[in-house]
């Protein structure tokens, strides 16, 4: 009985530990769990960065794109019918990198700091140069 008491916590042990995942796996895990939008209203103001911040203002012709993050490091953007330029083509693929020990996201080349990510807000922040020192702006994907 008591051997079998001893194997059950065993087991209950190893099953804890073999299901945790890595950071770096749940932030894949959530950036390629669906197709993102800019989101527009703020879902947890609570993970806002201190300081001056704005969030980014999504022009009306990118508020209909769509963002679909692939685990190989590529990001699919996919144009709304709302176009920007009417010379914007359908898609377009640039690259993405996660730096979980710096909780940096780089974007085709800009880097973000991450402050949220679940599977109903992605947000991610960008430093500006302003009049009286720095601001953040504030993404949001949803």
């Amino acid at each position: 009985m008591i051997a079998l008491k001893r194997f059950a916590a065993l087991a209950l042990i190893l099953f804890v530990f073999a299901c945790k995942k890595d950071e770096s796996e749940e932030i894949i895990d959530v950036l390629t769990s669906k197709t993102w939008k800019f989101g527009l209203k703020d879902l947890n103001t609570a993970t806002n960065p201190s300081g001056t911040s704005s969030y980014y203002a999504v022009p009306e012709c990118e508020q209909d794109d769509t963002f679909l993050f692939k685990s190989d490091g590529s990001l699919v953007i996919t144009y709304g019918t709302k176009k920007c330029d009417g010379n914007t083509t359908t898609t377009k693929t640039v690259n993405y990198t996660f730096n979980k020990q710096a909780r940096e996201i780089t974007i085709d080349g800009q880097k973000f700091s991450v402050t949220e990510e679940n599977k109903t807000q992605f947000k991610y922040i960008k430093v500006v140069p302003g009049t009286s020192g720095t601001s953040n702006v504030i993404y949001l994907l949803q």
